[in-house]
């Protein structure tokens, strides 16, 4: 069991290591790899840039060119300004705000209880049923670091009052939220 859990973390440490500095192995090592690689792209940029192609083969393409060349894919979205990066970003932002919103609702059941009622009201310091859900609200934003790392550099500062508004746009009820 030890040897298992230390096989554990040191594969974990390695994930992370890769993510964060990228080191690659020795180039020689490397070569099989990249000769595929090219050959593969090489090969979709025939679908890639045929734009008779019907979309789903340009995308079919397009995810055989990430999968073989995903150095050049992250090229092409720093030159054109982290677009790719982005759009995820913004992705994950509209599924935590959805999910927020989704928690607004409940709350009325949490409130409908008196003895977590009562709890509540003394955490939050307010009996007024609408400032206790914008507190409960804004309790469960702080939580999802991401969205509020997101909202702070995007949006800038957030109060109560105005979060469920806020949310209500980056769910993208009329489509991706889009940053100022």
């Amino acid at each position: 069991m030890a040897k298992f859990l230390a096989g554990l973390l040191v594969g974990l440490l390695m994930a992370y290591g890769y993510v964060l500095w990228g080191p690659s192995t020795l180039s020689f090592l490397e070569l099989p790899a990249l000769l595929k690689g090219n050959l593969v792209s090489s090969a979709t940029e025939t679908v890639l840039y045929d734009l008779d192609q019907p979309i789903e083969k340009r995308r079919r393409a397009l995810e055989v060119l990430f999968k073989n060349r995903a150095r050049f894919a992250a090229q092409v979205d720093r030159e054109f300004g982290d677009a790719f990066l982005e759009n995820l970003y913004r992705r994950r932002v509209i599924r935590a705000a959805r999910k927020l919103r989704l928690a607004w609702s409940a709350f009325d059941e949490a409130l409908a209880k008196p003895a977590l009622r009562a709890s509540l009201e003394k955490k939050h310091g307010t009996t007024d049923t609408t400032a206790l859900k914008q507190a409960m609200l804004m309790a469960a934003y702080e939580r999802e670091a991401f969205l509020a790392q997101w909202v702070a550099r995007n949006e800038g500062p957030v109060r109560p009052e105005t979060l469920l508004g806020l949310l209500t746009r980056l769910s993208g009820a009329r489509g991706p939220a889009q940053p100022k």
